[in-house]
């Protein structure tokens, strides 16, 4: 059996990672790991299951086909964010750009890992 915190703690071994959050369509936290726990990982959940939802209309609007995954830049950093089929997403909170590629793998790699463990495949 898959466990998700060793899952998502793989991600959290990457320098410049500060969070890895599993969420519902639904934005309830699933499992999350955090290295510095400043940010409420529930509300970052919640949160971005609405910006999720803002880029699936925008790509329905402007006939781009589904989102494969979203990154929002901030003056501090980046959120990005891959949904894991209908139901649940990967939100990962970087500290800069240089790691974007290495997450992205990252996420593909252990998607059905992920997708298995919440019995969903």
């Amino acid at each position: 059996m898959v466990d998700l915190k060793q899952t998502l703690s793989r991600f959290l071994s990457v320098p410049g990672v500060r969070q890895a959050i599993l969420v519902g369509r639904d934005g309830l936290l699933i499992e999350g790991l955090t290295r510095e726990g400043k940010e409420d990982m529930e509300a970052v959940g919640a949160i971005t299951t609405s910006g999720l939802s803002a880029a699936e209309a925008l790509g329905r609007e402007i006939a781009r086909g589904s989102v494969v995954g979203v990154l929002m830049e901030y003056e501090h950093g980046i959120v990005s964010i891959d949904p894991l089929g209908d139901f649940a997403l990967l939100v990962t909170l970087l500290d800069n750009a240089s790691v974007i590629g290495r997450v992205r793998h990252m996420v593909k790699a252990s998607r059905s890992e992920i997708l298995e463990a919440l019995d969903i495949v």
